[in-house]
């Protein structure tokens, strides 16, 4: 970033860089969701590794936000980057707030793909135990804690009284 440039085009290049960390991260989502299912751990940790660091770069980007938040050159007229942009009224600013929509909408995707897939990823790590206990006969509670609406039904025991009652 050089001293020259205009803030409009420091918030172009902002945008730019916002966009390709988010890009980043979707990819290394998508690594690890295909990794996932193939139930290779060790490449789901290598992605995680990467997956931080990107997260690194994304919390790094807050703060550029705020510095051109408070940039002298900033119009003083709203409080995020969108606002400030169409409050100059001008046609390359407002198209450059709504790539700043964009991004944002972008980041929003990738955080709920995020979630899902290591909720996902929770699940399946206590799948290998979970079963063996079913096997075992272990009683396990419920998943989520709900009051019974009927109250006639058996509690749970385990699914190895599944396998002794068959036979």
């Amino acid at each position: 970033m050089s001293a020259h440039e205009s803030w409009t085009q420091r918030v172009s290049d902002y945008v730019d860089d916002l966009v390709q960390i988010t890009e980043a991260m979707d990819l290394i989502l998508d690594e690890t969701r295909v990794r996932t299912i193939a139930l290779q751990p060790n490449q789901v940790d290598e992605s995680t590794v990467k997956l931080a660091e990107t997260i690194s770069q994304l919390e790094a980007m807050v703060e550029r936000r705020d510095v051109l938040l408070r940039d002298p050159e900033a119009p003083e007229a709203g409080l995020s980057l969108s606002e400030k942009l169409l409050a100059s009224r001008r046609i390359e600013d407002a198209r450059l707030a709504r790539r700043c929509g964009e991004a944002a909408e972008q980041i929003k995707t990738t955080h709920q793909r995020a979630n899902a897939l290591f909720v996902c990823q929770y699940h399946l790590s206590q799948f290998q135990s979970e079963m063996l206990d079913r096997l075992a006969g272990v009683a396990a509670p419920p998943t989520y804690d709900k009051p019974n609406a009927k109250g006639g039904q058996k509690p749970n025991h385990g699914g190895g009284e599944l396998f002794n009652e068959a036979a």
